[in-house]
């Protein structure tokens, strides 16, 4: 192994051993974005779907950073990054999928969901630093 890096053999094959920290990117990006797929049989809406794809990856990391969501994490000579963000698939079972009903109130649909303050305090908690 060649490196330009200032580093013991040791710290040198724990920061090597941290390379692999994109293949979660990448598996995420094929599972929870839909990169491994070719949606139609036009160049110009795959484009389009690429780039909405990764910018909602890339959104998403930022998103977290901004309403509180990301929990702080020390480093170590594998792991450089400071803070743990959660994959898109623990923001949407924790943001989204929840139970609810939508029901017909004064004829029009209301989409009714059961109380559970848990999941209040998380909504107000994320809605705080955006409300301006």
């Amino acid at each position: 192994m060649a490196t330009n890096l200032t580093l013991t053999p040791q710290l040198l094959w724990h920061f090597a051993a941290g390379r692999g920290a994109q293949e979660k990117t990448f598996a995420e990006l094929k599972g929870e974005f839909a990169l491994d797929l070719v949606p139609t049989n036009h160049y110009g809406a795959n484009s389009a779907w690429q780039q909405l794809s990764i910018l909602t990856h890339n959104l998403s990391p930022s998103f977290q950073l901004h309403s509180n969501l990301v929990t702080d994490r020390p480093r170590s000579p594998k792991r450089t990054y400071s803070y743990r963000i959660m994959s898109m698939r623990t923001l949407r079972f924790l943001l989204i999928n929840h139970a609810a009903r939508v029901t017909r109130i004064s004829g029009r649909k209301v989409l009714r969901f059961a109380a559970n303050p848990p999941t209040e305090i998380l909504y107000h908690r994320i809605a705080a630093p955006f409300a301006a």
